[in-house]
């Protein structure tokens, strides 16, 4: 369209040679030989920006990018109505990530051509490039309006409604283009993919009835899906997204029937038996996940992407022996990809192998001496081990190499920190990990666990007891049924003397599954009760905490200084085989 037809309109039509005999001949009505062609202004500023634009076109087939931009910002100065000269200088502006050049741009563009599908489109990239997103909806929903068959307006509203969730705009942008007459394929199955992703969303069917007069009795995802199947039957990238949709909503078995069909058609496609595989595990169903699962190592066996896939199913099906098994023969397979040596080093902690762990990191170290990735899993299984001394001189060897190279930066984020302050603070390094905490909550404000971990210290130490309670209901913010947050919370409360609010958080802390694995609840709830002077209560919960924790030695003592007597130890499991 640039190369051929820009300033089509506007060229002048050929004209007959005039004969040098004719009165406006060889000299002119006037006579002389120095007449020349005069245009209007207008003419001669179309004439001069189609000269820019063939030079723009010119250093564009010489490969000079900035020359051709000059050139075609001088023509587009000149003849600013040009509309694909105009989406063109944005679409590069914004690639070159010239946001605001390419918002000023796009915003005279479109004033000049308010009907042009793709000025609205490029100045909505624009517009969200610079947060400005009233005025970038305001322009995908003009743009999907100019043509309503063209999907991008949608997936991008459809993006911003679901990131605000707007989950009742996203559903009503959905059914202006469900209710578009489109005869393509490609239509159909991107609009299934939207509704899939809207209708997976929390608070979906909640949205849905302020956006449904009645109730819709078929599902509209599976709708576009099967209108996009009958419109290019013989696409397999359709249904295979049908399955998907399928297995994520809960609809296992179909999702696995169109699995099996699909692999009737083409069983050499090794992407539809890993899916199958997942949608077995979906169930359960190790067994037969399994089974696909090996299909990929008979076509592949070789190929050590395909054992680490088949490593993750085992590990997602709890089998951790098969998965480090097959992470092993990866490592065989690829020794010079140090992900691998992670994921053996990962299963071996998770196994309680943790010399073989120290082992393979080793490995990875004598590969790999300057990244951080390996002193940061060293932190993480000294942790493991319970050497806290020597995780947290990892951690702070992994913070050093990585501010020396830029590629491991991305490792010292909220959670890294949050680690190392864990190590620190199990160290007996209060004040170090308090700056790691207070680090871990700068990168990310919504860290609910670093927020947690740093107030319940405070508590722990009696200081600061007003910024422990705002930390910890910070993190209750975010997890307002956490039993760990629960108890923080109700330790502030029993540190400032408020002791009935503490009984009422220790005590529903006491009812969650926080309770189950750690004594700490039940010896904060026997102290808050002798506090409030109810001393048989205290020992019925010192004797839980025993129960959960038999060889917690706090809560033995305290349970004795008090005179009870610790529960019966619970029978060893039986050896003897079940009866029949």
């Amino acid at each position: 369209m640039l190369a051929g037809g820009a300033w089509a309109g506007y060229a002048t039509p050929p004209q007959p040679p005039k004969s040098p005999f004719s009165p406006e001949g060889q000299y002119g009505r006037h006579g002389g030989t120095n007449d020349t062609l005069r245009l209007s202004p207008d003419a001669q500023a179309r004439a001069e920006a189609m000269a820019h634009y063939a030079a723009g076109k010119l250093y564009e087939l010489r490969q000079d990018p900035e020359r051709a931009i000059a050139e075609y910002e001088a023509a587009l100065k000149l003849d600013p109505g040009q509309a694909e000269l105009a989406a063109k200088l944005g679409a590069e502006y914004l690639r070159r990530k010239q946001n605001d050049k390419a918002l000023a741009l796009l915003e005279k563009a479109a004033v000049a051509n308010p009907k042009r599908f793709e000025i609205q489109l490029f100045l909505g990239f624009a517009c969200q490039s610079t947060d400005k997103k009233a005025r970038a909806i305001a322009a995908y929903t003009a743009a999907s309006k100019i043509d309503p068959l063209r999907t991008e307006p949608y997936q991008s509203l459809v993006a911003y409604y679901l990131r605000d969730q707007k989950i009742g705009d996203a559903f009503k942008t959905l059914e202006r283009a469900f209710a578009q007459k489109s005869d393509e394929a490609r239509y159909w199955a991107m609009l299934g993919e939207l509704y899939a992703l809207t209708l997976r969303s929390p608070d979906a069917a909640k949205a849905a009835k302020t956006v449904y007069t009645k109730p819709i009795k078929t599902d509209r995802a599976v709708e576009c899906y099967e209108k996009a199947q009958k419109l290019a039957p013989e696409d397999l990238n359709i249904p295979f997204h049908l399955a998907g949709y399928y297995v994520a909503t809960g609809k296992t078995d179909q999702g696995i029937a169109i699995y099996q069909k699909l692999l009737e058609k083409r069983p050499d496609v090794l992407e539809f038996h890993e899916r199958l595989a997942f949608a077995y595990a979906a169930k359960k169903d190790f067994v037969h996940g399994a089974a696909q699962m090996d299909e990929l190592v008979k076509r592949k066996p070789l190929d050590w992407e395909v054992y680490v896939r088949l490593g993750s199913f085992y590990e997602e099906g709890k089998m951790l022996q098969r998965a480090q098994a097959n992470y092993e023969q990866a490592l065989i397979l690829n020794p010079r990809e140090l992900k691998l040596y992670l994921l053996v080093a990962r299963l071996q902690v998770a196994r309680k192998q943790p010399q073989a762990a120290l082992q393979t990191l080793q490995r990875a170290k004598d590969r790999f001496p300057v990244t951080a990735r390996v002193p940061y899993f060293y932190g993480m299984i000294y942790s493991s081990m319970k050497d806290y001394t020597k995780a947290v001189e990892s951690f702070a060897d992994a913070e050093a190499m990585a501010k020396a190279r830029k590629e491991d930066k991305e490792l010292m984020d909220s959670a890294f920190y949050f680690y190392y302050g864990a190590a620190a603070e199990r160290a007996k390094q209060f004040d170090r990990a308090t700056q790691l905490f207070r680090q871990s909550i700068k990168l990310n404000p919504d860290n609910d666990e670093s927020c947690n971990y740093l107030g319940y210290m405070f508590a722990e130490k009696n200081i600061n007891l007003k910024e422990a309670e705002e930390l910890i209901k910070r993190a209750l913010k975010m997890q307002p049924k956490s039993g760990a947050f629960l108890d923080s919370l109700g330790w502030v409360y029993y540190r400032k003397g408020d002791y009935r609010k503490a009984l009422e958080c220790v005590g529903e802390a006491a009812k969650s599954d926080a309770a189950k694995e750690d004594a700490t609840v039940f010896e904060h709830l026997a102290d808050i009760y002798l506090k409030l002077g109810k001393k048989d209560l205290a020992r019925e919960q010192l004797r839980k905490g025993l129960e959960v924790e038999p060889q917690n030695k706090s809560v033995a003592e305290k349970l004795k200084a008090l005179g009870g007597n610790p529960p019966p130890p619970k029978p060893a499991p039986s050896t003897e085989p079940a009866k029949p």
